[in-house]
């Protein structure tokens, strides 16, 4: 069946509708009326990151973690009863934080999420199509989702995709953007595993060095004893929440261990169910980069195992996979009206990219697909990686055509923003 991913364009307006109006109407009336509306949930989780570098600034940090005060702090300068937050990050993300502390919300709202879209849209840049750019991630609802909650998945995605992608040729620069990535430690695992099998000492140096660096500045700079009460108290809090989770909370965690909660089961048969899907992505990812591979395809099946290797995941975190999914999509021809593009590959990459609205939706209902949908991903995409020519046929046929720009991207996977 002729099938491509520029056909399905049309759920952007779909998933644009879907999260800007429908789930927010269905949201609002179903759960707290529609008298309870207020714009303050919007981006109302990024309140927390603002609150954050105001406390770093002054030198109190140390009560972030202090759960009691920090949850009714965000209580009274969101919205009464808005639902549950808590402090969960790393010092190290503090100094991400702290040039936020001296604006107002609506500026340093607008410079966090439009950093982090600028960044994400930047390590993808592509010559063969560079306008779809826009409306790919503008459109994408995990963009959206982000944009809602005001939270830092398309951030996290910019960093790991722009180290995949340096890897091959700038090994020191790729090092210090995965090291970045541990200032959310759920999408840090597979990181070193990684570097190990990639066997780069240059990047793995790198990287350690750069993890050192965020926490001595965060020892330094917001309490030297801050990183004792991370670990004291954090650890037991998340497993308290993810085990006492229910409702709407467990609808937002895509992940083999949310979806088993979601269905009723109990945390400890959530771990059960997630540990197959961790062994299977630590797996995964050691083959990949055991050898020389294609790097696009190889970069987007890594990224998928980011997704499915930690039970901690959210569906703010699919912003990871946009830069690798709109770069496979543009060199494959998934955008491409006249490629016959597999069936099921258009179909399952578009269901992932789908992903943060329908999880929702089909949870609630009974159907958390998230860690199928991504499991089935990742299998298609290694298919095309071991078939026979894989990749590497769609970039012959478009060089022997005179689609050079095709090939010389190919062999610079890649030095970002070439022109």
């Amino acid at each position: 069946m002729f099938v491509s991913f520029a056909r399905l364009q049309i759920y952007f307006i779909v998933a644009l509708l879907l999260v800007a109006v429908v789930y927010p109407i269905y949201l609002f009336g179903s759960v707290m009326g529609l008298d309870g509306f207020d714009l303050r949930r919007v981006g109302g989780d990024f309140y927390q990151f603002l609150l954050a570098s105001r406390m770093a600034v002054s030198g109190q940090a140390a009560q972030l973690y202090d759960f009691g005060w920090f949850y009714g702090e965000v209580q009274r300068n969101v919205v009464a009863g808005s639902g549950f937050y808590a402090w969960v990050h790393p010092p190290s993300l503090l100094v991400f934080l702290v040039p936020l502390s001296g604006l107002t919300y609506l500026q340093a709202y607008g410079l966090w999420m439009g950093s982090a879209a600028a960044l994400s849209i930047f390590v993808s840049f592509s010559r063969k199509a560079p306008i779809r750019a826009f409306t790919f991630f503008i459109f994408a609802p995990a963009t959206l989702v982000n944009l809602f909650y005001g939270q830092s998945g398309m951030l996290a995605g910019g960093l790991l995709y722009g180290g995949l992608r340096l890897m091959d040729r700038h090994p020191a620069w790729a090092g210090v953007l995965l090291g970045f990535v541990s200032i959310k430690p759920e999408l840090f695992m597979l990181i070193p595993i990684i570097l190990i099998a990639y066997r780069s000492i240059i990047a793995l140096c790198a990287c350690v060095v750069t993890v050192a660096f965020l926490v001595d500045a965060s020892a330094v700079f917001f309490g030297s004893g801050l990183w004792w009460i991370y670990l004291e108290t954090v650890p037991s809090l998340l497993t308290t929440v993810m085990d006492q989770g229910e409702g709407n909370f467990l609808y937002l965690i895509p992940s083999a261990f949310g979806a088993a909660r979601a269905l009723g089961f109990s945390a400890t048969a959530g771990y059960m169910v997630q540990l197959p899907f961790t062994i299977l992505a630590f797996v995964v990812t050691f083959w990949l980069f055991m050898r020389e591979r294609e790097p696009v395809a190889r970069n987007l099946a890594v990224t998928l195992c980011v997704l499915l290797a930690t039970p901690f995941l959210f569906l703010w975190d699919y912003a990871v996979l946009s830069p690798a999914l709109y770069l496979y999509a543009t060199r494959t021809g998934l955008f491409d009206e006249d490629v016959d593009s597999p069936y099921m590959e258009s179909i399952l990459l578009f269901a992932v990219y789908l992903l943060p609205i329908i999880n929702i939706a089909l949870a609630a209902h009974g159907f958390p697909v998230g860690p199928v949908f991504t499991a089935l991903a990742l299998i298609v995409v290694i298919a095309r990686m071991a078939g026979a020519g894989g990749l590497q046929t769609s970039v012959d046929e478009k060089t022997e055509q005179g689609d050079k720009s095709v090939s010389d991207e190919r062999e610079s996977d890649e030095g970002l923003g070439t022109t």
